[in-house]
């Protein structure tokens, strides 16, 4: 998700924030306006029984992670994989993470602008969820 700052608060208040968001000691916090913004653009998807990937996808300005909030089943074993801009694969991450229904999940963090990606499932089981991107 995209991280912002404060950026019209006088010098006491700012040090203040600073210190309240964690920012003072390194950390990036991100509120609830940014996740908001993010999720607010979230598609929903079905995956279709004996097919072990989602659509394709492209990641956008919104959020800076790619993110699964599952629907059905209880929880699912996914992982992203990568592919080029002509649509090639290019590579999937190595461990697949569990993503539990009704929790957004960052499947994948840090992910530039304009990625192509699907979900790869570890099960041919059905799947419906949203993402975020």
């Amino acid at each position: 998700m995209k991280r912002s700052v404060p950026t019209r608060l006088n010098a006491g208040a700012s040090a203040v924030a600073l210190l309240v968001s964690g920012l003072g000691l390194g950390l990036a916090t991100a509120g609830p306006a940014s996740a908001a913004t993010c999720y607010g653009g979230a598609v929903k998807f079905t995956k279709h029984i004996d097919h072990s990937y989602s659509d394709m996808y492209k990641t956008s300005s919104a959020c800076s992670d790619i993110n699964l909030k599952v629907v059905h089943p209880a929880s699912v074993q996914v992982r992203v994989c990568f592919y080029t801009a002509a649509g090639n694969p290019n590579y999937c991450q190595s461990n697949y993470r569990t993503a539990n229904a009704n929790i957004w999940r960052a499947v994948a963090i840090d992910v530039k602008d304009n990625v192509n990606y699907r979900y790869q499932f570890s099960n041919s089981s059905s799947v419906t969820a949203y993402t975020a991107d």
